[in-house]
Order: C-alpha cells, then structure tokens, then sequence
C-alpha cells in the first residue's frame, strides 16, 4: 500500500498515517503505541480487510494463473504435485484471512461495542493466529531452485515476483496486526483508551504479557522451543513468536540475559535454573 493510497482512506487519523506509512516503508519500522489510540481500530479494521480483498481476487489470483502456466512444461506427475502445493496455499490463506475476518475482526468489534466474547482474549487470538508465509516461502524456493528449465521461464519470472511481492505485504500486514491492532485492542480489553508511558512508576515485567512471562520462566529453566510448546501447549511458531516480541520489548536476546531478568524480576528463584 502506498502513501497515496494511505491518503485516500476516510477518517485515517494523522498518527494513524505516520505510523503505517512507517511501517510500509522500513524494513524495522518503529511503532510509537503512545501517538495512537483505540478510536483508530475502525480504520485499521477496514484498511486490512480491503487488503484481504485484494490479495483473494487479484493477487492470489494472478499467482495461481501463473503457476498453472509454469508447469505446463513439466512432467505430469511433477506439475500435478506443484499445482497441488500451490492450491494448498490458496486454502491455507483463505482459511487464514477467514479466521482474521470471523473471529478475530469480529471479537475486537465487540470491545468497540462494550461487548467481550468470554469465549476469547487478546492473547488467545495472538496464540491461534498461525503464520501465512512459511508455505509461500517453500515454494518460492522450490520454484527458484528445484524445477528444471523450461519454455516457461517467463511464467516462472511472473510467479516469483508475485511471491516476493506478496512475501512483503504479509510481512507489512502482521506488523500492522501484532505492533499497532492488537495493542490497541489489548487496551480496550482493560478499558483504556490511549496506551499510558509512565516508566518511573511501572514495574519493568509489567511490560510483558502473562504468557510472555511464562515463556521467559522456561527458557530461564532451559527448555527448548520445543519442549516450552509442548509444556504450554502451543506451536513451535508461538512460542518462536513471543520471543521475538520478547527481545523487542525489553532489548534482551540471550538466554543468560532472560535468566538475569527473570531472577531479577522475581519470575523465578535460583533454585529453578537448571545447570
């Protein structure tokens, strides 16, 4: 999405602008929770739903077309195969936006209204909310290195453009989902307004979330990845995620530094480090 287009949506705040022209522009885009508030949710909500719309009846599309063209020069079992891969990604991104739109979309709606689906939390919808690229990228790469050459070069230029442009807005997407939406709607969850920077007078693990801090425990006691899924019952991804956002948050990347934090900050005691 470009400036102008930005530009063009009705009733898109000037700090609502700023920051996702931030975030479209910048590989490590800085998002500044503190000049937003929750009466930006509405334009956010139709601006990611028109992106949705467009990547089902014009990006996607465009994709499928060319893929189906690429394989026409290969051997039949090979291209039923790649074809089938591909109309598996199709299904995976339907279902995904499809569960972005029914449910998570239609939760945050309800707190606008007053309204809270028991049934559902921020942080639950961050834990179910899968990832849309990692099938796109295995395709890119087999695409770009396992098919042999063929008449349909051109094709294969075509699909990989698509993909790497779509690679990107997915990316630009769920940073606008987990920086700007999904803070937002963790603050009319709490029945604020406007997210509030006191840092003097705010505990340093307060700034994590309750899973985030339970992620942080396991990893101080030495789990892997892996063995903090299965413990948490949650995916690899997840878990791989609040990491991430972990590091964001408070600047810290190594396990022997989250071991520090989680003793300082009374997450855990000496006694639960494993050696």
């Amino acid at each position: 999405m470009t400036s102008r287009k930005l530009q063009s949506v009705s009733g898109i705040s000037p700090a609502l602008f700023s920051t996702l022209c931030e975030i479209y522009t910048s590989d490590n885009p800085k998002v500044d929770l503190e000049k937003l508030d929750t009466s930006d949710i509405p334009v956010l909500l139709r601006i990611l739903r028109n992106t949705h719309r467009h990547y089902l009846e014009a990006t996607i599309v465009a994709i499928h077309d060319n893929v189906h063209r690429m394989t026409q020069m290969c051997s039949p079992e090979n291209s039923a195969v790649i074809n089938r891969f591909f109309d598996d990604y199709e299904l995976d991104i339907k279902t995904h936006i499809h569960f972005e739109e029914k449910v998570v979309f239609k939760y945050i709606e309800g707190l606008l209204k007053g309204e809270r689906d028991s049934r559902f939390s921020v942080d639950m919808l961050r834990e179910m909310h899968d990832d849309a690229e990692d099938k796109l990228t295995d395709f890119k790469n087999i695409v770009m290195s396992h098919l042999p050459d063929s008449d349909t070069s051109d094709a294969r230029y075509e699909v990989l453009v698509g993909i790497l442009n779509v690679e990107d807005a997915i990316r630009r997407h769920t940073v606008i989902e987990e920086k700007v939406l999904m803070p937002l709607a963790e603050l009319l969850e709490k029945g604020h307004t406007k997210a509030q920077a006191n840092p003097e007078e705010k505990d340093s693990q307060d700034i994590l979330s309750e899973r985030e801090k339970e992620i942080v425990k396991e990893v101080a006691r030495g789990l892997t990845n892996k063995e903090i899924a299965d413990k948490l019952f949650i995916s690899v991804f997840t878990v791989t995620t609040h990491r991430k956002n972990i590091t964001q948050k408070l600047g810290i990347k190594t396990i022997a530094g989250l071991t520090v934090y989680a003793l300082m900050n009374g997450l855990i005691s000496q006694t639960d480090i494993e050696l």
